[in-house]
Parts: structure tokens; C-alpha cells; sequence
């Protein structure tokens, strides 16, 4: 018995040294960071211009906002048209590329005889730089007769993201 005495002190005296060996050659390493988001994604339109408008038409006042542009054309007969030009600025410090453009004429409700043609805008748009593309309203020539349903609307949806 004497002897598991002396063998559990010395286990212990052993455990001992060896945690304030441990102490003594551990060092504790401590990490603070702090870490913040500086990028700005900012792509929005800064203007549109009417550069085409046929004789005897009204191309209204074309207006925009940074998400939303809105124009009202009169067409007068038939070959008329009137081109509007849009500029997309990236106003950003994050580069952009194109993800998609839907053009989309109201084909169901509106005038037939309303023909939308559109550009698409430049594929890449890094920060500082903007692009243009165009809206133009044609009343399609072939039509003779002055067609029942005189508006069509026509909804754009153009998404730039992260490149």
C-alpha cells in the first residue's frame, strides 16, 4: 500500500511539472481583425435623347429616373419613326456585366401596326464607364388603312450584374 502511495505521489509530482512545463513553453496567439465592404454597385440611366423623329411626329419629353426611363411617341402614318437613345452609367467602383435584356411589346392588347426595334447595351460596363443603346418606334409601313388600336406599350427589363 505504501508503495501505490509513493507511486500515485510521483504520477501526480510528474503531472505537475509537466503542466507547468506546458505553461511556461505554450504561448496563446490572438487574432483581431476587423474587415469592411468599401465596393459600390451603382449602375444607373443617366439620360436619354430623342436622335430620330420623322416629319409631322411627336416625340413627347422623353424622362428618367436611375431605374426607369419614359417616353410617349405620336406617330403620324405609316414609315414614321422615332429612335431614342439611352446612356447606362456605371457610377460604381464594381465592375458589371450583362446578365440579360427583355424587350417586351404588348403584342395581345396594342396596335399591330406599332413595331418596337431595340439595340442591346455593351456587354461589359466597368466602373466609370456608361454605354448607350436605342428604343425605336416604327408605324410598320405596310399598313394602308389607320388600324383600330392606335397604342401599344412596350416593357424593358435590362440586368447587369457582378462581373
Amino acid at each position: 500500500m505504501r508503495k501505490t502511495k509513493i507511486i500515485a505521489m510521483l504520477v501526480l509530482i510528474i503531472i505537475s511539472i509537466m503542466s507547468v512545463a506546458y505553461a511556461i513553453f505554450a504561448t496563446q496567439l490572438t487574432i483581431n481583425g476587423e474587415t469592411e465592404i468599401v465596393g459600390e454597385w451603382n449602375i444607373r440611366i443617366t439620360g436619354i435623347e430623342v436622335s430620330e423623329v420623322s416629319e409631322g411626329c411627336d416625340s413627347g419629353t422623353p424622362e428618367f429616373t436611375d431605374t426607369t426611363v419614359t417616353f410617349n411617341a405620336k406617330l403620324e402614318k405609316p414609315g414614321d419613326v422615332i429612335t431614342y437613345v439611352i446612356t447606362v452609367q456605371n457610377a460604381g467602383t464594381i465592375d458589371a456585366i450583362l446578365n440579360s435584356v427583355t424587350f417586351t411589346p404588348d403584342n395581345e392588347n396594342g396596335s399591330l401596326a406599332i413595331v418596337y426595334s431595340t439595340t442591346n447595351p455593351s456587354e461589359t460596363l466597368n466602373s466609370g464607364e456608361q454605354t448607350t443603346f436605342t428604343v425605336s418606334v416604327t408605324y410598320d409601313e405596310n399598313y394602308t388603312e389607320v388600324p383600330e388600336i392606335k397604342t401599344k406599350q412596350i416593357v424593358g427589363i435590362i440586368e447587369y450584374v457582378q462581373k
